[in-house]
């Protein structure tokens, strides 16, 4: 396995559950670790967490179907950590029920967060990655029906951008 020490590593959504579990295992490997999510409290925790680790970490609360946030708050991220080596597009939302329970605005909330969310998180790290010529990029991306959607087109954003930035050493990865 590739040594990690020192890399650089972004986790949406690493405030709880997976992304927590993630930004914490690449801490323990030697990655400095930026998180992002909607709850200042769990990402101040979690950033402690990976800094008793030995290594570098830091947060930013913004919203995902925000474009302008995210762009601005990964800006502030990357100023601090430098350009990302590793993004772990994990963010998302999910609803459950019935297409006759859901209210529209829900719905779109949904698709909102999960469809432009990692959208706009690779448009805005990416580009340091080419700049470098290397990087990785795991999209996490689910099969649960109402949360299957949008998240799908994860694999969509990761085939794209493999097949585009192939001659840039560039490796995508989507986790289901």
């Amino acid at each position: 396995m590739q040594n990690l020490k020192g890399k650089t590593a972004l986790v949406t959504g690493g405030g709880r559950g997976l992304g927590k579990a993630v930004a914490l295992a690449l801490a323990a490997e030697g990655v400095n670790v930026a998180i992002t999510g909607r709850n200042e409290n769990n990402l101040k925790s979690v950033v402690a967490e990976i800094e008793s680790k030995g290594v570098k970490s830091s947060y930013s609360v913004f919203d995902l179907t925000d474009k302008k946030q995210v762009f601005a708050s990964l800006e502030k991220l990357q100023n601090d950590f430098g350009k990302f080596d590793i993004l772990i597009n994990n963010a998302g939302i999910a609803a459950f029920g019935g297409i006759l329970e859901m209210d529209d605005e829900q719905w779109e909330d949904i698709v909102k967060t999960n469809l432009f969310g990692p959208y706009y998180v690779v448009k805005a790290v990416v580009p340091g990655m080419v700049e470098k010529k290397s990087g990785d990029v795991v999209n996490i991306s689910s099969r649960m029906y109402s949360y299957a959607t949008e998240k799908n087109v994860n694999i969509i954003i990761s085939e794209t951008v493999r097949e585009q930035l192939l001659e840039s050493y560039w490796r995508t990865h989507t986790c289901f």
